[in-house]
């Protein structure tokens, strides 16, 4: 019994193999920034094969928030345009696959009754998930962005967005981002 908890802490610590943290060999890649802008924690998996949103564990591309540095799913691979200003724990660059449609999953979870600094609380404390896919096919050597972020419904209540970005050289050497033309988002859940 001691061996399995060794075995699952040894897991934890060191975290999951992640085969989007180098090239894809034998494949043209592309790069891809995950950025999450709220504080809450973000799962990014590949996506279900049928397409739909789902709520089942799927294999991991990587981990944003504060969980991130639990599992020490943080990457950087020097891609133009980092901001700074977002903590490093929100932000993971890895490799994908290009020239074929690629798909992921944002999997945020936002967690509501949990006053600072109050340890009991009468209120419950409430998970709640927002899941978006975005498909899109990178192009060879390009570099793209993807932002997970809470957006303003027409009613005025907030919801998860998310945006995919292509990061651009001009003519200068200067870097742009300009939101990629032809990306799809999908936001039902699989029956």
């Amino acid at each position: 019994m001691k061996l399995l908890k060794l075995m699952f802490i040894a897991f934890i610590l060191t975290g999951c193999a992640n085969n989007y943290l180098k090239p894809h060999e034998g494949k043209e890649n592309a790069k891809l920034r995950l950025l999450s802008v709220p504080s809450n924690n973000n799962f990014i998996s590949v996506t279900d094969p049928k397409g739909c949103v789902s709520d089942k564990p799927l294999p991991q591309i990587a981990t944003l928030g504060a969980k991130a540095n639990l599992v020490r799913s943080l990457s950087r691979l020097d891609m133009p345009l980092y901001d700074d200003k977002i903590p490093a724990s929100h932000q993971n660059e890895v490799y994908i696959p290009a020239g074929n449609e690629f798909s992921f999953q944002f999997n945020g979870v936002g967690i509501t009754g949990i006053t600072p600094g109050v340890t009991e609380t009468s209120s419950p404390i409430l998970y709640s998930w927002c899941r978006k896919i975005i498909s899109f096919t990178p192009k060879a050597d390009a570099n793209y962005e993807a932002v997970y972020d809470y957006v303003k419904t027409s009613n005025g209540k907030e919801t998860c967005g998310v945006k995919l970005y292509d990061i651009i050289k001009d003519a200068t050497g200067n870097f742009t981002k300009e939101e990629t033309k032809n990306y799809k988002v999908e936001s039902s859940y699989c029956k």
